[in-house]
């Protein structure tokens, strides 16, 4: 995979997103403030699906769709 450490900061930012989201719910802080960190993570995981579908198929990958 080429943009491994790219992939892996996305998820990095994907958990932090997340580890805030609960802490919204903890703290019970405005609902808007929980939309806006939905849309976040939302994006965050369409970028991801953007670099993984921009991805090669390896050997592997092309030999186990063929079967």
């Amino acid at each position: 995979m080429r943009n491994r450490n790219l992939l892996n900061q996305k998820l990095e930012l994907l958990n932090a997103t997340l580890v805030n989201l609960r802490r919204i719910v903890n703290t019970q802080e405005p609902i808007e403030t929980y939309k806006i960190n939905i849309g976040k993570a939302m994006s965050i995981v369409e970028d991801i699906q953007s670099m993984i579908e921009r991805e090669p198929f390896s050997p592997e990958e092309r030999n186990s769709a063929i079967r």
